[in-house]
């Protein structure tokens, strides 16, 4: 098969050097910067091909622009869009309402493979993962015995939060949700409600958010050491102004899967655009 991946970091790079091991034939486009794996071409044209891959997320940080931070260039993701080929299957990742509509106008077969489950599961396994990696390198204490408040109870959540708990930190949950807190303590973990008075919140080590909105009710109540990790995509769920200005320390760390393993990553990406192929019955 014929491959076209358009922009990316190094999550595409290394599934350029997946699907060239498949047997493949890849073209790479707006990576002009990248060192290709071997047998992969770069191309200035919009080729045509059996699937195009587009990166997690396809846009940059301006909206409307191609997020490919390895090319000299600012690319218009709705050009290239409307460059393709009719009927063209594209895939891509955390794809806007717009993406799909410019897709659609140009009858092109739009699939986003971070709603997958296969890549859903296994991306959020690789999250926990890192935010626990990156939590025992910034902290000033061991993970044993620490005290971390993790926000929201979801895929990432719950997978982090079982994580903490099996390195002996004291793991407490807090989520909106009275199911979620109900089934966190039921696996041992403390739960913890927004409403909780503040001086629950004065005992914290560190404070990792995965939910999307802002649910810590007062960033105040947290002691002057207490670390904050964002994993959230922006606006994320901690007031990082706010955490500045109280002297708290913020890392911010969304889309950590490409960072902290980008080949894990991609192998993801791969599993979930080869199941969309064989869908597509193009294998």
């Amino acid at each position: 098969m014929n491959y076209l991946i358009i922009g990316g970091d190094d999550r595409l790079l290394y599934l350029a050097k997946m699907l060239l091991d498949d047997g493949n034939t890849v073209k790479c486009y707006a990576l002009d910067m990248a060192k290709l794996p071997e047998g992969a071409q770069h191309t200035e044209m919009l080729d045509n091909a059996d699937c195009v891959i587009l990166p997690l997320p396809a846009e940059g940080k301006t909206a409307g622009t191609l997020n490919a931070p390895f090319s000299a260039k600012t690319h218009s993701i709705y050009e290239i869009l409307s460059s393709l080929e009719q009927g063209s299957l594209v895939c891509g990742g955390k794809l806007s309402p717009k993406l799909r509509e410019a897709a659609e106008k140009k009858n092109l077969r739009l699939r986003d493979y971070m709603t997958r489950p296969e890549f859903t599961v296994g991306n959020a396994a690789v999250t926990a993962e890192g935010a626990v990696s990156l939590l025992a390198d910034n902290l000033k204490s061991t993970l044993f015995g620490s005290s971390v408040l993790v926000i929201g109870y979801g895929r990432i959540g719950r997978l982090l939060a079982h994580k903490l708990r099996g390195l002996d930190a004291e793991t407490y949950v807090l989520s909106r949700n009275s199911e979620s807190r109900a089934l966190a303590e039921s696996m041992g973990l403390h739960a913890v409600s927004p409403t909780a008075d503040s001086a629950v919140f004065s005992a914290f080590d560190a404070v990792i958010n995965t939910a999307p909105a802002m649910v810590i009710p007062s960033l105040e109540a947290l002691k002057k050491s207490c670390l904050l990790l964002e994993l959230a995509s922006a606006p994320g769920g901690i007031d990082r102004e706010r955490a500045e200005q109280l002297g708290l320390r913020c890392i911010g760390a969304p889309g950590l899967p490409g960072r902290y393993a980008p080949i894990s990553a991609a192998e993801l990406i791969h599993e979930a655009i080869r199941n969309i192929l064989r869908e597509e019955k193009h294998e």
